[in-house]
C-alpha cells in the first residue's frame, strides 16, 4: 500500500478515489483468475466425486426405468448371481449396480436400447422361404 501523505484538496480526494477504484478492479480480476485456477486444479476431484455420486444415488429422471432396474437387480443379482455370496455382498452389489446402471441408461439410453433391439432382431424367427418343388426323374 502506498502511504498517503495527506489529502489536502478535493482534487486529491478524487484522484485517490479513482486510484482505489482501479485497485479494486485489479484485485477483483485477480480473485476471479485465482478462483478459475482453483476450479481447474480441483477438476479431477470433482469428476471423482461425480462417479462416486453415481454409485451412491440413482438417476431420478425415469421412474419406470428405475423400477425395472430395481426389480432386475433384486431378483437376478441377489437370487441367481450372488446366491451363495455373503449377506454384505448380496446387499451392496445390487444397490451399487442399480444406481450406476440408472445413470448409465439415462445418459446412453437411446443407443443402448437400439443395440438391444438389434440383438433381439437376430433371434426373431423369419418366415421360411419356399423351396422350389422337387423334380422327379
Amino acid at each position: 500500500m502506498n502511504k498517503i501523505t495527506g489529502i489536502k484538496t478535493y482534487e486529491d480526494l478524487i484522484i485517490e478515489r479513482d486510484r482505489l477504484q482501479a485497485l479494486l478492479i485489479i484485485q477483483r480480476q485477480r480473485v476471479v483468475a485465482d478462483w478459475n485456477e482453483v476450479k481447474i486444479e480441483l477438476e479431477p476431484v470433482n469428476s471423482a466425486f461425480g462417479v462416486i455420486g453415481k454409485f451412491a444415488h440413482s438417476d431420478k429422471t425415469n421412474p419406470l426405468l428405475n423400477m425395472g432396474l430395481k426389480f432386475a437387480s433384486d431378483i437376478f443379482l441377489k437370487n441367481f448371481v450372488f446366491a451363495k455370496a455373503g449377506w454384505i455382498t448380496r446387499l451392496a452389489v445390487p444397490f451399487v449396480m442399480k444406481n450406476y446402471s440408472s445413470h448409465f441408461l439415462a445418459e446412453n439410453g437411446k443407443g443402448f436400447l437400439n443395440k438391444i433391439r438389434g440383438l433381439a432382431g437376430l433371434f426373431k424367427s423369419h418366415p421360411k422361404k419356399s423351396l422350389p418343388p422337387e423334380s422327379t426323374y
